[in-house]
């Protein structure tokens, strides 16, 4: 009977957040956090070393001299710079750079993680001042830390974004206990790390104060920070170039707005003038913020956590976005969500979020936001720069069609905005649905989608073939509907086995609806070994062609060629290979063949054999 009890018991506590919860997150932040990060931790922290170096006022020129170019305002590097003083003192580090050593690497990511753990108190403490009391603060606490997106930008991307959301957040905590000094004063830090806390304060502000003249003066105080060390700066020529990267141009992060924009007519010579959808509904939301009258904290705080959902739509779902962008949103999709009426359908959305998001970056962001994130963490010396060169995570999951992924993505978005509207709040904020079941199969299942392809990836560079060809850059290409005869690239085999063959290619900028056919055959007997038909009409610059042969006998030191041929061959396609004709080559017998003529250059291409 007491056995019975205390079984009754154990699954009684699993209905709630309890120890086995927070230590499967330890578990799993800790192997991430040690296993994956993305370069661009490394390049911001290592620039904060010219601080530390005693270059103040001139460190953005200062850091160029290095070839390493800071793009943020000083605050970023300061505070990394106040972080990295014992990498200093040990003289682990000594000067800017990108090529920071591990333990360099992993104390740099440290920082933000602490961060991410705090903004969790913080997160606590808004849930509290709103009203859902302590269980429910803690579970929606946990709710937010656990979020997939938000859990892969801190612990496997390494992001630094969070200190701008931390600033958000203590900012929105004192909005809600109606301490406007504070309020104005994290969001104006806020906005010395990254600009689109901008888009958050504005409509807060707007949603509660409605004199004209008080709302001017609060941008004012909240742009003084901001101002002083533009002012600090304005006099380099290198801060001007990088840092203050401000404009429309769709290469430059803060000219993404401009991407999504609807053409009206209006054109001066060559030049179109379009409406930016992005201004335009940031501007929408800032006018129903002004206009929207609140009678009470309950409903102040239902328009705040709409408005925010709503900014959250416009700048990510109607835009371009980095990966680690999204962690601004995450607080107030979770939060938002605990004050619904059906808590657990978002959370069941989450993980569907969390599938398009992660097919989605590995297709559009290959080798970088992928398996290449090995680069930079405890397994750097086992995968020696070359992991994903055997399999991919594109190789995997990569099977959907990017636009429906980020389709899916921006309506995913839209579906947290419109229907975190006040109407759909639940009556009490304090009840709380039974969805922790679904919070921990998200938080699991979520995470699990990014590792289990990642460490695939990682068992698959260091088993099976090698490269045992391999030409690594291509300096020009040659478009192969401009040749009368295939393109064909010889080879001598270093092993008796083949089973991949892999090579980029060159779309010129366009869309070319054609099929490349690629054959691999003896030279001597002109037998054909294999041969593979790809549609390059989805092609882009760059794309790595992965073709997987199974594995093919083969004859160690025969002579066998790669034939790149297009159908239909009447076209006007553009479809290139590049070709290395700088590197000096070899073997006689690999030299590329083109126009039926050697030719002294070799395709870029790696073959794989044992």
């Amino acid at each position: 009977m007491r056995e019975k009890k205390k079984t009754v018991g154990f699954f009684e506590n699993w209905k709630e957040l309890c120890f086995w919860d927070y230590l499967i997150f330890l578990i799993l932040a800790g192997i991430c956090f040690l296993s994956f990060q993305q370069s661009d931790l490394l390049h911001t922290a290592g620039c904060s070393y010219g601080y530390l170096n005693g270059h103040i006022l001139d460190f953005y020129d200062y850091c160029g001299q290095f070839d390493i170019h800071p793009s943020y305002m000083p605050s970023m590097y300061l505070l990394f710079a106040i972080w990295n003083i014992p990498m200093r003192i040990l003289g682990i580090v000594t000067v800017p750079t990108e090529s920071l050593p591990l333990i360099a690497v992993m104390w740099a990511k440290l920082l933000p993680c602490i961060f991410y753990m705090i903004s969790g108190f913080v997160i606590y403490g808004i849930c509290i001042e709103i009203g859902m009391g302590r269980r429910k603060s803690r579970l929606c606490t946990y709710a937010s830390l656990t979020m997939p997106i938000g859990f892969y930008a801190q612990f496997i991307f390494g992001q630094y974004d969070i200190f701008m959301v931390l600033c958000i957040l203590l900012g929105v905590y004192f909005y809600l206990k109606n301490k406007d000094f504070y309020f104005i004063f994290w969001f104006a830090i806020a906005i010395t790390f990254k600009y689109s806390a901008l888009l958050i304060f504005l409509p807060l502000l707007l949603l509660k104060t409605k004199n004209v003249w008080k709302i001017v003066l609060s941008c004012v105080a909240a742009a003084v920070p901001y101002g002083i060390e533009f002012l600090l700066y304005i006099g380099s020529e290198a801060f001007s170039n990088y840092a203050f990267g401000i404009g429309s141009s769709g290469d430059n992060p803060t000219g993404y707005i401009f991407n999504a924009t609807l053409f009206t007519g209006f054109q001066l010579g060559t030049i179109q003038f379009s409406i930016s959808l992005v201004i335009m509904g940031f501007g929408i939301i800032c006018a129903l913020a002004y206009f929207t009258r609140v009678k009470e904290k309950k409903e102040l705080v239902k328009w705040m956590l709409y408005l925010c959902c709503l900014v959250s739509f416009v700048l990510f779902g109607l835009a371009k976005w980095h990966p680690q962008w999204l962690l601004m949103a995450v607080p107030f999709w979770v939060i938002s969500a605990f004050i619904h009426r059906d808590t657990k359908i978002f959370m069941i959305i989450d993980i569907l979020f969390m599938m398009f998001f992660t097919i989605f970056n590995v297709i559009m962001i290959p080798n970088n936001v992928d398996q290449a994130m090995f680069n930079h963490g405890i397994f750097r010396g086992m995968v020696n720069g070359d992991i994903g060169t055997k399999l991919t995570m594109g190789n995997l999951i990569g099977k959907l069609d990017p636009m429906i992924c980020l389709s899916m993505i921006s309506m995913i978005m839209l579906v947290y905005a419109l229907f975190k509207h006040p109407k759909y709040c639940a009556e009490s904020f304090s009840v709380q649905e039974n969805c922790i079941g679904w919070i921990r199969t998200r938080f699991v299942a979520g995470v699990a989608m990014f590792v289990v392809p990642a460490f695939i990836c990682l068992y698959a560079s260091q088993v099976g073939t090698q490269p045992s060809y391999e030409v690594k850059s291509g300096t020009s290409g040659v478009v192969i509907s401009e040749q009368k005869d295939a393109v064909v690239q010889p080879f001598i085999s270093q092993g008796t086995v083949l089973d991949q063959i892999q090579f980029p290619v060159m779309t010129n900028g366009r869309a070319n609806h054609v099929d490349l056919v690629v054959t691999l055959r003896e030279q001597n007997t002109g037998e054909e070994l294999y041969q593979e038909s790809f549609d390059a009409s989805g092609w882009w610059d760059g794309k790595l062609v992965q073709m997987f042969t199974g594995e093919i006998q083969m004859k160690k030191d025969a002579v066998y060629e790669v034939v790149f041929e297009i159908e239909p061959r009447e076209t006007e396609s553009k479809l290139a290979l590049y070709l290395d004709n700088v590197t000096p080559i070899e073997h006689n017998e690999e030299k590329s063949i083109i126009e039926g003529n050697e030719n002294d250059s070799q395709v870029q291409m790696v073959v794989y054999q044992k």
